[in-house]
């Protein structure tokens, strides 16, 4: 028997969530900032990189979750997000807009 996607939607289960998701994005944000700085971007394209990780981890968040009835929570890496930090020193941003995904 199948129970509802939102059979535990108690104060403390979303709380939980809630401080997970910000714990994660908060530990790797400046990271990210950082890498998107040694690249060249601007504010505007910063905000573009953050708010797409933040879009996909949320969407991955859901899906997962719902499809596997448990809680999964998606999250960039942050030794990752170090290297980027690291290697994109001298790279110019117009170079990472054409490389292919």
């Amino acid at each position: 028997m199948k129970s509802s996607p939102f059979s535990d939607t108690r104060l403390s289960a979303i709380s939980a969530g809630f401080v997970a998701v910000l714990v994660g994005v908060a530990s790797s944000a400046a990271i990210v900032f950082e890498a998107a700085r040694a690249a060249g971007a601007s504010e505007a394209m910063i905000t573009s990189w953050i708010g797409a990780l933040g879009l996909g981890m949320g969407i991955t968040c859901i899906a997962f979750s719902w499809y596997y009835r448990a809680p999964v929570i998606t999250a960039w890496s942050t030794p990752g997000a170090a290297l980027l930090a690291t290697s994109l020193s001298g790279i110019p941003i117009v170079l990472l807009r054409l490389a292919p995904c």
